[in-house]
């Protein structure tokens, strides 16, 4: 073959490998950092029975520090491999503190019967690939077979518990409970701040003869909504909510069916 014409066929050829790269990345669907620690987005389980896994996982990260997340979707969302997308969700959530990269996420995908554990560097010691694939193969999988999500869901959760527990210490709050605490603190000194100006302004008000008020019905320099300052609870109304820690996986982890 001339040069010119293999040049001309290496080139086209590495033309074809990109572009096909490019399809797969635009068709790489990645999903959000979720708002809980159990998230049953196919609603397979019981809202009572999420709120408990959830509060299960959240009491975990305060007592040990790690981050054990499950995710539940309907159909698998991307047109990679399940451990690829796996990979990539994981580097975006961050699952783990950082430094101890103790975080594990459940992956599980009902219409299409997948599911994968995915680990953090920190706990690969503690929960291995083999061990991963037998909770999947043993635990989970033959409870999904029968339909019994909800029992799935608790036996391979207490798994994954019993196999990394004792790796690291908790310090008895989540990162989104550290986090909720300092922006509590800010909260109540804006709040003060605020109430002062207030109480300027409506001196000033009084002495001019009345409040203006404004096109939503309050006090011009009272128009505060209830929330403005206000600090969620991560606990509020029963539900923690998940903040990733800034953990990092090699890519540990099993994948399996049912």
């Amino acid at each position: 073959m001339p040069t010119s014409l293999l040049a001309r066929f290496v080139l086209a050829f590495a033309s074809l490998v990109l572009f096909g790269a490019n399809l797969l990345q635009a068709a790489e669907t990645i999903p959000p950092k979720p708002a809980g620690y159990f998230n049953d987005y196919a609603g397979v389980v019981s809202k009572d029975a999420a709120l408990r896994f959830n509060e299960q996982l959240a009491q975990f990260e305060r007592e040990t520090s790690n981050q054990i997340i499950v995710a539940v979707w309907s159909k698998f969302p991307s047109a990679s491999s399940l451990d690829d997308f796996a990979q990539r969700t994981y580097q975006i959530w961050q699952p783990g503190q950082k430094g101890k990269n103790n975080g594990a996420v459940l992956f599980v995908f009902v219409e299409d019967h997948k599911m994968r554990i995915q680990t953090g560097y920190g706990l690969e010691g503690a929960l291995p690939d083999i061990t991963c694939d037998d909770i999947i193969r043993n635990e989970i999988a033959p409870q999904f077979r029968t339909g019994n999500y909800e029992k799935g869901f608790a036996q391979g959760i207490d798994s994954i518990f019993k196999a990394v527990r004792g790796e690291y210490k908790g310090s008895g709050k989540t990162v989104l409970d550290k986090n909720d605490k300092g922006h509590g603190g800010i909260g109540l000194l804006g709040f003060v701040i605020f109430f002062f100006i207030l109480l300027i302004a409506l001196r000033v008000a009084r002495s001019r003869g009345g409040y203006r008020y404004s096109s939503m019905g309050g006090p011009f320099f009272g128009g505060w909504s209830s929330g403005g300052w206000s600090s969620s609870s991560s606990s509020g109304g029963g539900f923690s909510g998940f903040s990733g820690g800034g953990g990092f996986s090699g890519g540990g982890g099993a994948s399996g069916s049912w």
